[in-house]
């Protein structure tokens, strides 16, 4: 019997494993080099998806029937832990959008129960096979010789218990990470006036998709109690993850492989806020002073312009320069520096400025980081697109 069968339904699975475990190890060296916490946790996550199609990729691969090791393997690997999907996926996040996050003990918590998981499958090993059979000699009672009293045991209700509950904790995981990016979105045009290339929709895509994914395989699970669904029927499923390891892979390595900015994002933060303008008097000096810097200085030219460095220029604090712009302009960060980029852009096209240059050109030079950035922001301001000013 060869060591690996291939066929139509362990090929496309050898695939998408192969595609998340070299993915995997692109992303730890590159977490070595740069000491970038958010790529080993994304190398994690690829690892675990990758033995959750591992064990179908075998199963059709001829493992289970080969009544060797190999069949011994497949009953004492983890091959599913969503118990570990949950809480890797939400400190990838945490570390992706702050730069400075760094595990503490209480965050050890979050990973014990998938760590109990595991624990258990390496205790059943060490008993069946290394202390009953290679020490002892004894014959393995189950199926063909290959598996133990504590595989069986494995296999049976306590794997149930431990699904269920990890089906939960992945979705409940799943649903607080959707909720802290639309708090981060909040974050970032709040922090940053080009937030293009830190918004990580590709995440938020996949979020989503993976919500999906677990709702249709929840059903699944639910309808096999009444249904004899085949192996054929599941294999589906995993076909599905296949293919969202290779999106999330090439998404994750590509997206986040530039120096991004300083991101701090601390969704439970309870530092007390720095005092604030609390007259109107104040409130209307400080907005007349900063027309008058806007006007004079022009820092919206800086393109990686941040809430924190126009308040170091102002030579007052983020709490206060906020409040300002919140209050005194009715307007987010990020739309009261693009406002003033695209007015200059509207004075450099009233000036004929666009009959030497490009408007992408112009855009640049007027603060603006990116040709999407300036479309959506001059539609936004304008009510019509660049072309049309022109």
């Amino acid at each position: 019997m060869p060591f690996f069968q291939f066929n139509q339904y362990s090929a496309p699975l050898l695939i998408g494993f192969v595609q998340g475990i070299v993915f995997a190890g692109l992303l730890w060296r590159r977490a070595r080099r740069n000491d970038r916490l958010s790529d080993r946790l994304m190398a994690g996550l690829l690892l675990l998806c990758s033995a959750h199609i591992a064990q179908y990729m075998l199963g059709f691969g001829g493992w289970y029937d080969a009544h060797d090791t190999r069949s011994t393997f497949m009953f004492y690997f983890p091959f599913h832990n969503y118990l570990l999907l949950g809480p890797t996926l939400y400190f990838y996040f945490l570390s992706l959008t702050n730069h400075s996050f760094r595990f503490h003990r209480k965050d050890i918590l979050h990973f014990i129960p998938g760590l109990l998981w595991v624990g258990l499958f390496t205790a059943g090993f060490l008993y069946d096979v290394v202390f009953r059979h290679w020490i002892m000699g004894e014959v393995l009672p189950d199926f063909f010789q290959t598996r133990g009293v504590i595989g069986v045991f494995m296999q049976g209700t306590i794997r149930d218990i431990f699904n269920v509950l990890g089906f939960i904790s992945f979705y409940a995981y799943l649903i607080f990470t959707v909720r802290l990016y639309r708090r981060y979105q909040e974050y970032i045009i709040d922090h940053f006036s080009d937030t293009e290339p830190i918004r990580h929709n590709w995440l938020r895509n996949v979020l989503y998709t993976l919500i999906s994914g677990l709702t249709v395989l929840w059903i699944f699970q639910v309808l096999s109690v009444f249904v004899d669904f085949s192996y054929v029927q599941f294999w589906n499923s995993h076909l599905v993850v296949a293919i969202m390891i290779y999106v999330v892979a090439v998404s994750a390595y590509i997206s986040t492989g530039q120096i991004l900015p300083q991101l701090a994002f601390e969704p439970d933060s309870t530092t007390p806020p720095a005092p604030e303008p609390e007259t109107t008097a104040e409130l209307s000096h400080w907005t007349s002073k900063l027309e008058a810097w806007m006007a004079t200085e022009k820092p919206y030219l800086n393109p990686n312009l941040t809430l924190s460095e126009l308040a170091r220029q102002l030579q007052t604090n983020t709490s206060v320069l906020s409040r300002v712009i919140n209050q005194g302009f009715q307007q987010n960060f990020n739309d009261f520096i693009n406002s003033y980029r695209v007015e200059a852009v509207k004075e450099r096209l009233e000036r004929g400025d666009h009959l030497q240059l490009t408007l992408l050109s112009i855009a640049l030079d007027c603060g603006f980081n990116s040709k999407a950035t300036f479309n959506r922001a001059f539609k936004k301001f304008t009510g019509k697109s660049p072309r049309e000013m022109t």
